[in-house]
């Protein structure tokens, strides 16, 4: 069968082809691989298109022609997946990758997408992102995991609540630090607290679970104002007549075409002019009182109008006061009145004769004084009104308008109740989601209250109606709200509306006058809208915070997003016997790399436990740690970032993640010459150029002040003109800032050799930053040859090489050998043996063995002080089946000499 391998779900090349016969489970043992015991499995397989479950690897044989697919799952999380952290999974070699970098982002790793949340100063909303990962201890400023949700509790309180996330997993956090911008929660007293929840709390106990939802807007607006301005417009209240009304009992109707002001509701008081159609005759001509004037009519429901009492008649614009003088009605009202007018002008006896025609005519009678009518329901285009007595109380006796309509009624503003306009309706839910809870906030800029001319205040009342309807289609719901204060504080209110399952749609307006006079505080403003939306009570895997703050007046607008925690991550801990401790705080570089593979779905048999354990008794006893949060980034940065804090980088050894650290070395690894070089050893020098650093500045985030500092980095000599920048995350004190700057200031300086060879497949016997000598032919430099005989001499053994040796009189000499697995052994001090193929030298048993069933062990001899080129392995690249080309860098220990060392003050 053909297994090819890809790299992720969505490649459409393999990166690997592998002929294969047997399980799948074989093929990985042949690789040395365990698939087992990876807790999610880290390869999708498929055979002929079809998935092959990893319960059957290991059971079914797949035949010669299956076209077997593997592609490499990248688990979700911050760290997006190893990316090309194994390059090649199944590589030729399966040993050895080193990672690429180069100075230029040397304390920045390259990230699929740099949100800077190790630099935030103030909490947000990550909408869709992954969650950041604290590593060690650092300042963290808590996502937020519901919107901040302001309301009045009173008058003169506001508070603000939310709840937010602190990360993944489980930490230590002390009560000093949990703050408000740089201020303890524990210094705010009643104005503050928190509370910390564990991963899987049940959170339905606290209200800072609820996600309230704010309308943007409703609330401060572009002209300075905290809230949308509720006022009444004098133009509002003034009435457009239409071209009809329509009377009926209380009712009013108005044609079409216009609307009642929007001034007008309940309460409103209104004059109404109502002109009446009447049939006039004359029944007693000789007015036996002249003093008087008198006819008769029949005036069909007049009188529930007008009463018996005084009342006035208009006539062509002139308006008379009349008396009834005798009536005569039947039981529906109906019937004949006789008026009685008083004579204007005494002297003119007959001034009234022709005063009113006979016929029908168009008269409006009134009460005196002049009613009034309140308006008892209100809408755009019809009112339901009562008449009132003179004392304001509602007229029992009065039954109303007779059915009737008319162009020539008149209906005008008299006072009472005056509404402002409605505001812009405004649905309270985002998209399609709907609510049962909504809060309406009001906000009293200037208080609320009457000032006396003594200065005294006293109480002021206003209305306030909320209308709210689903915004799908349905009637209006309408809540009147009264509110009285004697204050000229700012205040404010909640009022928190329980509604049906819908979409609210919200307006509201101001009920009663705004006032004109500087005595009456009354201005109130339209400040929030909110709607509570589906919540969740726990979060399985993070660590959450409910804060809650008294703001307004107490708390200065900005410090209110900036609730931070110093936290330190608690993992597992790598102890000296190799196990792993329950979780603690820690902030051990080892911890978290190890949290780092883990998360992908690698297990401990993917590190080289061994050198993960040597370097992690260094780190901890140099008191070199991990500090930082991680956002979106691949495994593979996030592993260069965490070693790159103990001076070690990343690289791929036999299949497993492992760190290296550059480090002063006493002992060579393997050797490398003429003997056992395809391609000859080349060495270049980069002499310096004008242009080059003359020092390094690094900028790191202080573990003191949680800002970004810098220190600079120089050698004796440098003017400090041209500095390399150099960000360095994860590690937040200035001394480790400082000596990791002057490692690269002195690599600047010192390490400017690179030499370069070719092998067979030696050079896979080392590894990244692997110690090895080096040796050329160079004439003058060290020689070489075979070592044909070893025995024992007087002050050692005796060495016989295949090659002539030349000694130079009076000097030191050194020899070394290469063993058969390619290690270096030596140097040792080197005498003259009996002849030129001779030397003697006090090598330790045991030697090593000549034998022509194996390569005969290699010779290096030379003078002490010049017979070696120590380096540092840099790079191995296969080149075919049988050969390599390596890289390598001078080793010069003057590069480690600041390791220990302070800045200078």
């Amino acid at each position: 069968m053909t297994i090819r391998v890809f790299l992720s779900g969505t490649c459409e090349q393999p990166c690997e082809t592998h002929e294969w016969a047997g399980t799948l489970a074989g093929f990985f043992a042949s690789k040395g691989l365990v698939y087992t015991l990876a807790e999610l499995p880290r390869s999708h397989v498929t055979v002929n298109g079809q998935p092959l479950p990893m319960i059957e690897w290991a059971d079914r044989h797949l035949a010669a022609g299956d076209d077997v697919e593997m592609r490499l799952i990248q688990h979700g999380g911050v760290f997006s997946g190893l990316g090309k952290l194994l390059g090649s999974i199944f590589n030729f070699a399966f040993g050895w990758l080193m990672p690429k970098s180069s100075s230029q982002n040397y304390g920045s790793p390259e990230q699929g997408q740099r949100l800077e949340t190790t630099s935030a100063k103030a909490n947000q909303a990550k909408l869709g992102d992954v969650v950041p990962e604290l590593a060690g201890r650092f300042r963290r400023y808590p996502d937020y995991l519901t919107p901040p949700r302001r309301r009045f509790v009173n008058w003169r309180e506001q508070w603000l609540e939310f709840h937010a996330c602190i990360g993944p997993g489980q930490y230590q956090i002390n009560d000093a630090d949990v703050k408000v911008g740089d201020t303890p929660f524990s210094a705010l007293g009643a104005d503050g607290s928190y509370a910390i929840y564990g991963p899987g709390a049940d959170l339905s106990g606290t209200s800072t679970h609820e996600h309230w939802h704010t309308v943007p807007a409703v609330g401060g607006t572009s002209s300075g104002t905290a809230g949308l301005e509720m006022s009444t417009e004098l133009a509002n209240r003034e009435n457009t007549q239409p071209a009809s009304y329509s009377f009926d009992g209380s009712y009013i109707w108005r044609s079409s075409e216009s609307e009642f002001p929007p001034g007008w509701g309940a309460g409103t008081l209104v004059n109404i002019r109502f002109p009446q159609q009447f049939e006039v005759t004359r029944e007693n001509p000789s007015f036996p009182l002249p003093q008087r004037n008198r006819f008769t009519g029949a005036f069909k429901h007049l009188l529930p109008l007008i009463g018996t009492n005084g009342f006035s008649m208009e006539f062509n614009g002139q308006v008379h006061n009349v008396l009834i003088g005798a009536m005569e009605l039947d039981e529906n009202g109906d019937g004949w009145l006789e008026f009685v007018f008083p004579r204007e002008n005494p002297e003119d006896p007959v001034s009234w004769v022709n005063f009113v025609p006979l016929g029908q005519q168009t008269l409006v009678f009134q009460r005196n004084p002049a009613p009034r009518y309140v308006v008892q329901q209100y809408s755009s285009d019809n009112i339901v009104v009562w008449r009132l007595l003179p004392n304001g109380q509602n007229d029992p006796d009065w039954k109303g308008f007779p059915q009737v309509t008319t162009g020539e009624a008149t209906i005008t503003f008299n006072g009472g109740t005056v509404y402002g306009e409605w505001s812009s309706e405004f649905v309270a839910t985002p998209g399609k989601e709907t609510t049962t809870a909504i809060e309406i906030d009001f906000f009293f800029p200037n208080g609320l209250g009457y000032i006396r001319d003594n200065g005294d205040v006293t109480t002021q009342g206003l209305g306030i109606e909320i209308q709210y309807r689903n915004a799908d289609g349905g009637p209006r719901t309408t809540i009147s709200k009264w509110y009285e204060n004697w204050t000229l504080d700012q205040i404010g209110v909640t009022e928190s509306i329980s509604v049906p399952q819908m979409r609210p749609s919200v307006r509201v307006r101001r009920v009663g006058a705004s006032a004109t006079s500087t005595q009456v505080k009354d201005t109130i403003q339209w400040y929030g809208l909110k709607s509570r939306l589906r919540t969740r009570t726990s979060y399985p895997r993070w660590t959450t915070m409910a804060a809650k703050l008294r703001v307004g007046g107490r708390l200065g607008a900005q410090s209110e997003n900036q609730i931070n925690v110093v936290a330190t991550r608690m993992l597992p801990v790598l102890q000296s016997d190799g196990t792993w401790s329950a979780p603690q705080p820690t902030r051990d570089i080892s911890a978290f790399a190890r949290y780092i593979t883990g998360s992908i779905g690698y297990s401990d048999l993917n590190l080289d436990a061994d050198e993960l354990r040597r370097l992690d008794a260094i780190w901890k006893a140099r008191g070199e740690t991990l500090d930082h949060v991680y956002d979106l980034t691949t495994s593979q940065d996030a592993l260069k970032l965490a070693f790159r804090a103990g001076f070690s980088e990343l690289t791929v050894s036999h299949g497993l993640i492992r760190p290296v650290r550059d480090d002063v070395r006493t002992q060579f690894e393997q050797s490398y010459s003429p003997l056992n070089m395809t391609k000859p050893l080349r060495e270049s020098v980069s002499p310096r150029k004008p242009m080059d650093p003359d020092g390094v500045e690094v900028e790191y985030i202080d573990e003191e002040t949680w800002t970004s500092m810098t220190v600079k980095c120089l050698l004796p000599g440098d003017q400090g003109f041209k500095l390399e920048k150099l960000k360095l995350d994860g590690v937040t004190d200035r001394v480790r800032a400082w000596r990791i700057g002057m490692r690269r200031r002195r690599e600047q300086a010192y390490r400017n050799r690179e030499y370069s060879f070719g092998t067979e497949m030696d050079a896979f016997n080392s590894d990244y930053l692997s110690y090895v000598p080096l040796f050329d032919d160079e004439p003058g430099n060290a020689q070489m040859g075979l070592l044909t005989d070893i025995g024992p001499a007087s002050g050692g053994a005796l060495l016989r090489i295949s090659e002539p040796l030349r000694w130079v009189a009076g000097a030191s000499h050194s020899v070394g050998y290469r063993t058969p697995e390619g290690k270096f052994v030596g140097p040792f001090v080197a005498q003259p043996g009996p002849d030129d193929f001779s030397i003697i030298a006090n090598i330790p048993q045991p030697w090593p063995e000549v034998s022509l069933k194996q390569e005969l062990p290699h010779i290096y001899f030379g003078l002490t002080s010049d017979w070696i080129k120590p380096a540092l392995i840099t790079n191995i690249q296969a080149r075919g089946t049988d050969a390599t080309d390596v890289t390598a860098a001078n080793y010069d220990e003057r590069v480690y000499a600041d390791d220990n060392n302070n800045p200078p003050d």
